[in-house]
């Protein structure tokens, strides 16, 4: 995935996005981890699946991680403020989808939903609500009381923060390098258990 990381290429610049909405109980010895993405990119499709997914969830680094994730990547802004993005009106739609899951709900369940919706190309809210026993009336609530310009907005101030060349791109430490991004999306875990292993002098459980 690594040499074809950047094919989901922004188009006319970086805008910007905000961070995710967490509610996790505070706990100094978490790796800040954040991702920006879209929807329907199949790269970051792939990267949340198959590898940032198994991670958080079945690895269990999430209780560990300060995740944020930011669903915004390459949209912009047209000459009328309205928000497009890369791969269209249902992407727009996706993106507002994912954020108003982040802004309603923990972090763990943000995750298993957004991963779970990211398996498909259309909105699968409720099959992955019922798969997971997460209510999810706020996340309508928001998506059906406001339209994708405002749910989106600060998730593109935080994204204009950051000069990426494409997406999935990962910040670790609060830091973001294109070359270990790029390594990152092709072997997260491994380098998420070194560097953590590197800041807090701690091996995580099932690394190597």
């Amino acid at each position: 995935m690594k040499a074809f990381v950047f094919v989901c290429l922004l188009m006319m610049g970086l805008m910007g996005v905000a961070m995710p909405r967490r509610h996790h109980s505070a706990q100094s010895n978490r790796l800040p981890v954040t991702l920006y993405y879209e929807a329907l990119c199949p790269y970051c499709m792939d990267f949340v699946t198959t590898k940032l997914g198994p991670s958080m969830l079945r690895l269990n680094r999430l209780p560990f991680t300060d995740l944020k994730l930011v669903p915004f990547g390459n949209a912009r802004h047209d000459d009328d403020g309205d928000v497009e993005c890369q791969h269209g009106v249902n992407e727009c739609e996706l993106n507002a989808w994912h954020a108003c899951i982040l802004e309603h709900h923990e972090i763990k369940e943000s995750l298993k939903l957004i991963a779970c919706m990211m398996r498909g190309k259309k909105n699968r809210l409720d099959k992955c609500a019922a798969r997971y026993k997460i209510n999810v009336d706020d996340v309508k609530n928001c998506k059906q009381t406001r339209d994708v310009n405002d749910i989106l907005d600060k998730y593109a101030v935080e994204t204009a923060k950051v000069s990426f060349e494409g997406v999935p791109a990962v910040a670790l430490d609060n830091v973001y390098n294109q070359d270990l991004s790029a390594n990152l999306t092709d072997h997260f875990d491994a380098i998420f258990c070194e560097k953590y292993k590197e800041k807090f002098n701690k091996v995580l459980d099932n690394c190597q």
